[in-house]
Parts: C-alpha cells; sequence; structure tokens
C-alpha cells in the first residue's frame, strides 16, 4: 500500500515534503537510454553472431563482449548516415595470418531500406591464446580447426555516396 502524506499549511513546507533537489551533476550521472537504440544493438549483435556461426559452421569462438563492443560501434558509426543504422551493410571478415583473408559473410540491417553505407567488420585471429595452442593438440590428434577470434577489431566505414 502506498504511503500518502498530506501537508498542512504552517506545518511544513513542500521542500520538506520533497526532499533535496537533485544537485546538476547528479542529473549529468544518469544516463538515460532509449529502449529502441537498446532493442535494436541487441537484434544487431544477434543476427550478426547467427549468421557467422552458421557460416562457419559453428567453428568459431569469440571472445564473450567482443560482439557487444562491436555492435555499439556500428551504431555509433551509422548514427550520422542518411538511413542510420537501417541502411547499413556489414561485411565480416576473419583475418588469420596463416590462410589470409576470408570473407565469411555480409548481414544487411533492413533488406527494404536502400544502402547507404558499407561496415566491414575485420575479426584478427589470435594465435597467443591457450584456447588457439589446445586447438593446435587437439587438431594433431585429428580434430577439427576452428576460429580463435581476438579482442581486437578493425571496422572501416565506407560510403555509397559523395
Amino acid at each position: 500500500m502506498a504511503h500518502l502524506k498530506v501537508l498542512t499549511p504552517g506545518e511544513s513546507n513542500l521542500s520538506d515534503l520533497l526532499g533535496p533537489l537533485p544537485t546538476e551533476e547528479e542529473l549529468l550521472e544518469e544516463s538515460i537510454e532509449d529502449p529502441t537504440e537498446a532493442r535494436a544493438r541487441l537484434v544487431l549483435r544477434r543476427r550478426v553472431e547467427e549468421e557467422v556461426r552458421l557460416v562457419t559452421h559453428n567453428n568459431i569462438v569469440l571472445p564473450p563482449t567482443l560482439l557487444d563492443q562491436v555492435a555499439d560501434h556500428i551504431f555509433d558509426l551509422s548514427k550520422d548516415e542518411p538511413c542510420g543504422l537501417r541502411g547499413c551493410v556489414i561485411m565480416v571478415v576473419y583475418a588469420d595470418p596463416a590462410i589470409g583473408e576470408q570473407h565469411l559473410v555480409q548481414v544487411k540491417a533492413d533488406k527494404n531500406m536502400p544502402s547507404t553505407h558499407l561496415l566491414v567488420l575485420r575479426l584478427k585471429a589470435d594465435p597467443a591464446s591457450w584456447y588457439t595452442k589446445m586447438a593446435r593438440i587437439f587438431r594433431s590428434l585429428g580434430g577439427k580447426r576452428h576460429m580463435i577470434v581476438s579482442p581486437k577489431y578493425d571496422l572501416f566505414k565506407k560510403t555509397f555516396y559523395d
């Protein structure tokens, strides 16, 4: 049940009832994120991950927060574009010094929107991780080759207009 306090004249003033007003620093600390932007980031992250896993037959190992960082970076790069994120085409490339660059997948953010810009996401191999070293041992025993992705990536933007 809600607590109700009635303000009577002469007993207390409004500032006593409401409490102290927030300072300017407290207001700046609060970050209000648009729920549609958060949902767009999540959908974009899931689509890229699903497409990459489908193409690689689930033989790719991604760092846990990599795709969240990539989605935020893609969203920031797409803000200034005429169609925003909806006009984006994302090309995912895997760069491994042993096999070279390999085109994995191309994801269009919105199939009904004209494409205004291309973002090339270059995922890099991580030869120094413990998982890579273990994968080499298992591969020598007859296991499958896994693509181990580094937490570092490159993201390039190319516009289709000038």
